[in-house]
């Protein structure tokens, strides 16, 4: 049983309520009912809030898997400087 454990308070119908065992299995069968429905759904993509962090998006989409080293960052600052530097 995990120890990072947090305390959550939920309100549910009796009906739903009812249906789960009862006792310390229901702390379990809960727990396994969150962890099925996150796993089936994955994780949302993240999506920047401000101008610049959806510039930098763009640019990491753009040039995603690509690397440069130092000496291919200095060209592509001197093509962006149209050459000078």
């Amino acid at each position: 049983m995990p120890t990072d454990l947090k305390i959550v308070t939920v309100k549910l119908p009796k009906s739903d309520l009812r249906r789960m065992p009862s006792g310390k299995t229901r702390s379990e069968f809960i727990r396994a009912a969150v962890s099925e429905k996150l796993a089936r759904e994955g994780a949302p993509g993240w999506r920047p809030k401000t101008d610049l962090g959806r510039k930098f998006l763009a640019l990491s989409d753009r040039f995603e898997g690509e690397r440069l080293d130092a000496k291919a960052i200095g060209e592509e600052l001197r093509q962006r400087r149209g050459g000078v530097g």
